[in-house]
């Protein structure tokens, strides 16, 4: 494995890439990476590398189905190029494959414009949302929202223990905003005044329950509570497929430094670095194929995705 793509694996894990499409596009790089500068000889030979490079990128997160997709059409196609092309030459089989992960990334692109432009629609003119952590197409859509001359102010949670509201809130004060940062303990009191709420997604299961950062099931609840919408933006290859197959999706556990360094040695410290909110707080997860009910997401991703889904 190339240092370069050894150094993006640790800085995956390590939280310096955060954010799902981040993760994603890192990955890709990774792979794009190890086969430039593959000395494989044979194609089995670069098989085996992005097959070892894939399981490293994939075990540096275990929460990141967006990810794993990714890279599991990756394996997919060179898979599929030397099944159908065996007289196809490596150094060949490279620059296809190189072709094919570089277009992953205008899909990304594509996507995400869909998806902002879908969600810019929800935020209600001079209205108020509430949003839990950093996501870059949420910031997206009320970027696009703010660009549509639509006025309304967003109150970002501060995301306990990394303060991930911060970067959401700066963001958007940077892009004419009117921003707000509350403690996550206040979500109970900016709620009642909220209009709708908005949050990210890392995974989504075969039931559409959404897996986010921890917190955000009780803010889905407390909205809940105060009859205000909530909504996810999520790409659809954010889907985890192996859902449905019964496999439930892994709550990261992150370093207990985080919340308390230097805590005494008979008190536990709990990091968990992302939480469950069930499919019934969920109004609708807005994708790249519209603004979808969560009972409907998954056979709408599995038709979007199901190449993947049927290579299980």
């Amino acid at each position: 494995m190339e240092r370069e793509v050894e150094r993006i694996v640790r800085d995956i894990k390590s939280l310096r890439i955060q954010g799902a499409r981040n993760v994603a596009r890192s990955a890709i790089e990774a792979l794009i990476i190890q086969v430039q500068k593959s000395r494989a000889k044979t194609k089995p030979e670069l098989y085996s590398e992005l097959l070892e490079v894939g399981d490293a990128l994939a075990g540096s997160r275990p929460t990141e189905p967006m990810m794993r997709n990714a890279i599991s059409d990756a394996v997919r196609f060179t898979l599929m190029q030397i099944k159908t092309h065996p007289a196809l030459d490596v150094n060949v089989l490279k620059r296809a494959i190189v072709k094919e992960a570089i277009s992953y990334f205008d899909e990304m692109e594509g996507n995400q414009k869909k998806i902002c432009d879908y969600g810019a629609r929800l935020i209600p003119e001079g209205g108020i949302v509430v949003t839990h952590c950093h996501s870059s197409t949420v910031t997206g859509i009320f970027k696009r929202a703010k660009d549509m001359d639509r006025e309304f102010s967003v109150i970002a949670l501060e995301t306990r223990p990394r303060y991930q509201g911060r970067v959401t809130a700066k963001e958007l004060a940077d892009h004419g905003i009117k921003a707000t940062l509350a403690v996550d303990g206040a979500v109970n009191l900016v709620m009642k005044k909220a209009d709708m709420c908005i949050v990210g997604a890392d995974a989504i299961t075969s039931m559409g329950d959404l897996i986010n950062k921890v917190g955000t099931s009780t803010v889905a609840h407390i909205a809940r509570e105060h009859d205000v919408s909530f909504y996810s933006s999520a790409e659809l290859y954010k889907y985890d497929p192996l859902t449905l197959f019964g496999n439930r999706e892994r709550i990261e556990e992150r370093e207990t430094a985080e919340v308390w360094e230097g805590a005494p040695r008979n008190v536990k410290v709990r990091n968990p670095a992302f939480d469950a909110t069930a499919s019934r707080y969920i109004n609708g997860y807005v994708t790249e194929m519209g603004v979808l009910p969560p009972q409907s997401l998954w056979s709408i991703a599995t038709q979007r995705l199901g190449l993947q889904i049927a290579g299980i």
